[in-house]
């Protein structure tokens, strides 16, 4: 078993195998029966509990670095010193453990591993000339580590105190009743959120808008900090150091991370299982108290801060830090209850010397493993590499695109780091290797690139273009006051069915009703005097009342048409759409207020949004079907009838805004300096098409849903569509 080491400062104690069979050094003596060596006396062993594979983790308390021996390498290790020399070491092993496994060279390259790590010495790596180089590529390994553009650890403080006096008053919240109280927290809003699926899944459709991304960012932050405090309480309890914690900067984007690498002090494997996945149980514990806070409150801003908590602390965590395939806490949580901890190393070992033979042909030494670990390591190494592969692109687009300029520099120097190192390094094997391989590598390599040339450029892209839309009445009818005056009485309810004629609302308007009692006071008094001037012969001024009449009579009429008005009709058969209809009792309306909508529950139509950088894989689509969703499952089909050729930036769709949840970003405008109120436009101008549903899909969805419009790639082919991807990014 080789040894292990773990970086002083990582997010949680990250382990890399390493092969003491690997280097050969020049200060190493050839000579084994004349070599011995000596071991620092501040190092310290602690037996593992691998029965399968017993081993001992050996701690540099200065480093604070941790090594894993295998029992036989160990006890190899541990004769080499008190004077004898190496061969009388291996001698002696031969004597106490003849059915050891290690030879004569092997014995050789642990020694040299032993002190090219600082952990023993002879006569001559003690020269004062080594040991000064030494000191020098280390303090240089540390300035490159903390100098990373990519990945940057800023060490903030020493928690150790503060962790243990916390650990004196909430350090019960790790042991065992509570833990299964907690888990029994975990089931029951586990249940919770599985009744209240359908309602948690659209409140997250759009949580990804611009206006929720502060939000998710400040989540997410407070979020890590109780995942690494949860960390380190852990370790504290079962009497583990908790030496850093700090920031730790990922293409920019903070992260806690503490270091709990004592933690292979732990003789209990399961010891270590508890603190690397405690992290991952407080967060569902706050997933949790969400879900409960969710269902318990009326407020819909609290409701979105919950599901924006419960998003980040329970699947955002399950995605990241219980990912086996990354080396998180699900990793160790894998490693060490499958006693594999070798599997990363063994896994990358195992691609490097697949891709020699691939390229160079190369004939390998393949290690002695039984065929089930074997199949484990090949399966997660090509899963690791997939899914680092995946991860470093979202990181670098991320950065792109939302960092600007910055993020350009960062997600290309992230390129160099991740793809451009690496392919120098391989590139110069090859040109040190012989003719007959650099052919080799050369054809496969065209091969390969040629596969994957005429894989972008014919295969057709099998993925869909996503646009927003929402929910319409086709026609839908806006009932507006007539006239003003205050709300005295409302008819009906919202999702109601009217017909034609039928009261909606009454308004109170006094001075209406005032207007018209006075115009046929004076229609009145003006009959009066006209009957006077006739009794008396006088013809002329009775022709002026009688015209005096007639304007009073058009007044009153439209007096009373006003009057009349105040009593809202529906003017067509439908529905009744507003929801809180109830608020506008005694509201004050003016002229032209909208105060409800009528429309038709079977004759809806889906307005889209669509962007310019997706307009015209769209316009290609015109006439032929497209799909929706309202969410993960719920899905139909429907045609795409027709695209307005100009783009627009006024807001006629208030459910798609980022202010209201939706996935479009506005910004406030005033077209005249004297406004009070400032108007919302979109930020980026969008077209609007129309998708007409039949009968039966307009009574399934409301009207002012939102739903997810999408079609395929059509004739787009892979290549072309990164391509566009990148294009419209960059743009």
């Amino acid at each position: 078993m080789g040894p292990v080491s773990s970086p002083r400062r990582s997010p949680r104690a990250v382990v890399v195998v390493v092969n003491p069979m690997s280097k050969s050094h020049e200060h190493f003596a050839c000579d084994q029966s004349t070599t011995s060596i000596v071991f620092r006396d501040e190092l310290r062993c602690t037996p593992g509990d691998n029965d399968r594979q017993p081993h001992v983790i050996i701690e540099d308390p200065v480093s604070g670095t941790f090594y894993r021996l295998g029992k036989m390498e160990y006890a190899l290790a541990s004769l080499m010193t008190g004077g004898r020399t190496i061969a009388e070491a291996f001698q002696l092993l031969c004597q106490r453990f003849p059915e050891h496994h290690l030879s004569e060279e092997d014995a050789g390259e642990l020694g040299r591993w032993l002190i090219d790590n600082e952990l023993a010495h002879t006569e001559s790596s003690l020269v004062a000339s080594r040991m000064v180089d030494s000191a020098k590529k280390s303090d240089f390994a540390k300035i490159k580590q903390r100098s990373n553009p990519v990945m940057i650890r800023i060490p903030l403080v020493h928690p150790d105190r503060l962790v243990s006096r916390l650990d004196r008053w909430i350090g019960w919240f790790f042991g065992v009743y509570a833990t299964f109280l907690g888990a029994a927290i975990l089931m029951i809003a586990g249940g919770m959120a599985i009744q209240n699926w359908s309602e948690l899944r659209k409140s997250s459709e759009y949580l990804f808008s611009g206006s929720s991304l502060i939000q998710l960012a400040v989540i997410t932050v407070v979020l890590k900090v109780i995942h690494e405090f949860a960390h380190a309480l852990t370790c504290k309890r079962y009497g583990g150091e908790v030496r850093e914690m700090g920031v730790l900067l990922i293409l920019l984007a903070p992260l806690a991370y503490v270091d709990v690498s004592s933690v292979w002090r732990f003789r209990n494997r399961w010891h270590r299982i508890h603190v690397a996945v405690a992290g991952i149980y407080v967060e569902m514990l706050i997933a949790s108290l969400a879900m409960f806070v969710w269902q318990l409150t009326d407020s819909a801003f609290i409701r979105h801060l919950c599901v924006r908590t419960m998003l980040t602390a329970s699947v955002a965590s399950l995605l990241f830090n219980a990912n086996p395939l990354m080396k998180f806490d699900g990793y160790f949580v894998l490693t060490d209850w499958a006693r594999c901890p070798n599997l990363y190393t063994d896994s990358q070992k195992y691609l490097v010397r697949l891709s020699r033979r691939l390229f160079l042909g190369e004939e390998t030494r393949e290690p002695d493993w039984r065929a089930g670990y074997r199949i484990a390591v090949a399966c997660y190494g090509w899963l690791a590499f997939l899914w680092r592969c995946f991860v470093c692109v979202g990181l670098a687009i991320a950065a792109t695109k939302y960092f600007h300029g910055l993020g350009v520099v960062l997600a290309i120097t992230a390129g160099v780091c991740w793809v451009g190192i690496p392919t120098w390094n391989a590139l110069k094997h090859v040109l040190r290797s012989g003719k007959t391989q650099r052919r080799r590598c050369l054809t496969v390599s065209g091969m390969v690139a040629l596969a994957v040339g005429l894989t972008l450029i014919f295969v057709p892209w099998i993925g869909t273009n996503t646009v927003p839309a929402v929910v319409e009445f086709s026609p839908h009818v806006v009932v507006r006051a007539d006239v003003p005056g205050f709300v005295e009485s409302i008819h009906v309810l919202p999702g109601d069915a009217v017909a034609v004629g039928q009261p909606l609302l009454t308004l109170r308007n006094r001075d209406l009703t005032l207007t018209a009692s006075n115009l046929e006071r004076k229609i009145q008094q003006a009959t009066i005097r006209q009957r006077q001037h006739l009794l008396k012969g006088q013809r002329a001024a009775a022709q002026a009342e009688a015209a005096e009449i007639e304007s009073l009579t058009k007044q009153h009429d439209e007096a009373l048409r006003q009057v009349d008005s105040l009593t809202v009709r529906a003017p067509i058969a439908g529905t009744v759409i507003r929801r809180r209809l109830d608020v506008l009792g005694g509201t004050y309306v003016k002229l032209g207020d909208e105060i409800l909508v009528l429309g038709n529950e079977t004759q809806k139509e889906l307005r889209l949004l669509i962007p310019h950088s997706k307009y015209e894989r769209f316009r290609d689509q015109i006439g032929t079907s497209v799909s929706y969703r309202t969410g993960v499952f719920s899905a139909g089909e429907a045609i795409l009838a027709n695209i307005n050729p100009r783009a627009k930036t006024v807001v006629e769709y208030p459910a798609l805004l980022a202010t209201n949840g939706g996935p479009l970003g506005v910004k406030a405008v005033s077209n005249h300096p004297q406004e009070s109120e400032s108007q919302l436009e979109l930020l980026v101008p969008h077209f609007e098409a129309v998708v007409p549903l039949d009968r039966s899909q307009s009574m399934t969805l409301h009207s002012g849903q939102r739903v997810l419009v999408s079609i395929t790639g059509g004739n787009e082919s892979i290549g072309l569509h990164w391509w566009r991807f990148l294009a419209d990014l960059a743009a």
